[in-house]
């Protein structure tokens, strides 16, 4: 379907607070900084915030931890409004399947595993934890060699496997966004990524109280050209996963 990306469903959203996670590795925790560190935005946009964000996860080391099930099966975490995920940069490795097996990183075994991975993540969260999911691909990491080369396979992969329940937007990250590891956000740029995340949830419209949205969607009306200024942020359409294959 079209555009299906962007056509999500409503959000449950209370008149005082929009519940918002973030979900994923250190990147994903610098969103959530890049928010909390900006009271005066939280306030005006309304948003309360939640971290299942947690570092040294992804989805491929399964025998290290299982975050996915951890969100799964983690009964007190409740439920929010939008989950905002992003991860990828741990998961440049090998697939483990069984004693001394693994999947090469980069093969097409090994996209076609992480894409169902993706997928399977991105059902978890909705609508078991999520009312709606905004997926963020990974930057370009200009300033590591290992992890740019991998930069448009993994946004790929990502974008395939999340396109039937996620928003997925690429981060637009200039060569000096990035802190002294090369791999994180800077401040300045963690104060980018919370204002925009603000923005993109203060664009969607609200139910009336009470409205069930589990089963309703988001309005057509919500489309791309019509998102407020997203900057660093730029929406990504499943069609074009295929496109940006190399």
């Amino acid at each position: 379907m079209p555009r299906a990306g962007f056509l999500l469903l409503l959000v449950a959203l209370q008149a005082r607070a929009v519940t918002v996670a973030t979900e994923g590795d250190s990147l994903a925790d610098a969103v959530y900084l890049g928010l909390k560190l900006q009271p005066d935005i939280l306030r005006k946009s309304g948003i309360k915030l939640v971290r299942w964000s947690r570092p040294k996860i992804g989805l491929t080391r399964t025998d290290y931890f299982d975050y996915t099930a951890w969100l799964r099966d983690t009964a007190d975490l409740g439920s929010v409004d939008i989950c905002v995920v992003q991860l990828g940069a741990n998961d440049l490795q090998s697939i483990a399947t069984g004693d001394r097996k693994w999947i090469a990183v980069g093969t097409e075994a090994w996209q076609q595993a992480y894409t169902n991975r993706v997928q399977t993540l991105v059902q978890t969260l909705r609508p078991l934890r999520c009312g709606n999911v905004v997926w963020l691909l990974q930057p370009p990491y200009q300033k590591n060699k290992y992890l740019s080369q991998y930069h448009v396979m993994i946004n790929s992969v990502q974008l395939a496997g999340s396109a039937e329940g996620a928003a997925a937007f690429e981060i637009d990250a200039g060569v000096n966004d990035y802190s002294a590891d090369g791999v994180h956000p800077n401040k300045d740029f963690c104060f980018k990524l919370g204002r925009a995340v603000a923005n993109l949830v203060g664009a969607w419209p609200q139910p009336f109280a009470g409205t069930n949205c589990s089963a309703c969607h988001a309005s057509p009306g919500l489309l791309p050209e019509r998102l407020p200024d997203l900057a660093p942020l730029i929406p990504r359409l499943a069609h074009q996963a295929a496109a940006s294959a190399p």
